[in-house]
């Protein structure tokens, strides 16, 4: 039961700053689409990197954007004016492992150890999610990509990582 308790311990650290992240670019600043356009393309090693979740940040504010298949993106809301951080990430595995792996009834009325206890019962397999590119692009705290988002905005903002 430790076990178990402790693995969905770690899995909530890792997805509540994911969620955090995600709801500043969804609005979570109260002023949605105050930010200015910005577009571009993020390849790798020149080729187009599809489905890579591109965040500008700053103090205040986050833009979010998801690449096509020829990697193009567009941030949502825009960014705000001057330098803003860039997170790059593209993560494989987790959440979908997880529920997939479950052999139970979500709408039993279990609490989290008998669900946990369900879980490792059937053999479940949790992946944590991983990104696919290294720190220096997809860490938030450790990106090593900046960008000075003009006052009228910016097409072109490419990124070959």
């Amino acid at each position: 039961m430790r076990t178990s308790q402790n693995h969905w311990r770690r899995v909530t650290r890792f997805l509540l700053p994911i969620s955090v992240l995600l709801s500043v670019g969804c609005g979570g600043s109260g002023d949605p689409g105050r930010g200015i356009p910005v577009s571009g393309t993020v390849t790798m090693n020149g080729a187009p990197i599809e489905g890579a979740n591109v965040t500008f940040l700053n103090d205040t504010f986050a833009g979010f954007a998801r690449t096509d298949a020829s990697g193009r993106y567009r941030l949502v809301q825009g960014a705000l004016p001057g330098t803003n951080k860039i997170v790059i990430s593209k993560l494989e595995g987790g959440v979908e492992s997880i529920v997939y792996n479950l052999k139970f009834d979500m709408d039993s009325e279990m609490d989290a150890g008998q669900m946990d206890a369900a879980a490792m019962g059937v053999g479940a397999k949790v992946n944590m999610p991983r990104n696919l590119f290294p720190d220096e692009y997809g860490d938030p705290g450790r990106t090593r990509l900046t960008y000075d988002v003009p006052k009228n905005g910016a097409t072109g903002v490419d990124f070959n990582l």
